[in-house]
């Protein structure tokens, strides 16, 4: 009898061991296992949103649960940022960003207060981001070198719009100057559409800003794009000039997705291989290039190490432009 009940004492230690690791192997495998939410630190209907809602409708189709999209803007994408950063690391909170996210603790370190290297968990590059020089059309119909010219004048009253003081859109614009010599005011905004809005509605003369934002006005005739920031001439419009080719040195961003410091490294390895998923679907190549992105991944270590590279760069470029707040 005691044999027969050590028996059964042995076989339900057994059965409860198998059934705890059933539902741990259950728990590991669920991931996820509800929505995750997508930060966006940009205003609706600008270049980062656009981009950000397509990579997150098909990261949705790949992790089997909703990637939703939340608009955080203020302060150049800081306000954004800094809730990414201080998101639970359960990988149920990511951020879609900008490279401006690394300048921005190079030109405001009291505001900015988070170290690129240390306080995120780098899940994957979405694509090459060139930007595109567009101008109000009524005021310069011209090319670029007409553009220069103008505004190389010594009664030169150009202005020109930006996302914010040390955002990639004001870099650009500053590394133009340093180029062309070129004399210009900078007008910040909060965000690429009204930065592009005031460019429309003749409050500024010019702005670098995402391809996706100013192509629909420059088609349908309502602004003037005289260079792309890009190594090459965008595919959904072949016709435009690169700044290369007009013999300017171009400023060229990218996106990418991340989420706070301290993700488990199956959940980063988990939501990597969706982004790879995503960006090397032939059909959503399409469609991001459409809206002005060049679809190139990244995985976590190799982001890392560009991240680490890139803000050895620009801390050096933002000294020589001496941009600060």
């Amino acid at each position: 009898m005691l044999n027969t009940f050590t028996r059964f004492k042995q076989l339900g230690v057994a059965a409860l061991i198998g059934f705890t690791t059933m539902l741990g192997t259950a728990a590991f495998a669920a991931y996820p296992d509800k929505p995750i939410k997508m930060i966006v630190p940009w205003p609706p209907g600008g270049g980062s949103d656009t981009l950000g809602r397509v990579v997150a409708k098909h990261m949705s189709d790949r992790l089997g649960q909703p990637v939703i999209v939340e608009n955080r803007p203020g302060a150049t994408g800081l306000i954004g940022t800094d809730a990414a950063v201080k998101s639970k690391p359960d990988g149920y909170t990511l951020i879609f960003i900008a490279d401006s996210y690394i300048v921005s603790p190079l030109v405001s370190p009291q505001t900015a207060r988070y170290d690129v290297n240390k306080d995120f968990s780098n899940i994957g590059m979405v694509g090459l981001f060139p930007f595109v020089l567009v101008v109000n059309i009524d005021d310069h119909p011209g090319n670029l070198q007409d553009f220069i010219n103008k505004a190389k004048k010594p009664d030169s009253q150009i202005t020109y719009s930006s996302w914010g003081i040390g955002s990639s859109s004001h870099l650009a614009m500053e590394m133009f100057k340093g180029q062309t010599g070129a004399v210009m005011l900078h007008v910040p905004f909060q965000g690429a559409a009204p930065a592009m809005k005031a460019v429309l509605g003749g409050e500024v003369d010019a702005l670098f800003v995402p391809a996706a934002v100013a192509l629909p006005h420059h088609q349908g005739k309502k602004a003037n794009i005289i260079g792309i920031s890009g190594k090459d001439r965008l595919k959904a419009a072949p016709e435009l000039s690169t700044l290369t080719e007009q013999g300017v040195t171009p400023w060229i961003s990218w996106m990418g997705v991340l989420g706070p410091a301290g993700i488990a490294q199956d959940r980063i390895e988990t939501l990597s291989k969706a982004v790879a998923s995503v960006v090397n679907d032939p059909k959503v190549q399409a469609e991001l290039e459409q809206k002005g992105l060049v679809p190139t991944f990244m995985g976590p270590k190799e982001l890392t190490e560009f991240v680490a590279s890139e803000n050895t760069r620009l801390e050096s470029l933002v000294k020589k432009a001496n941009v600060s707040k």
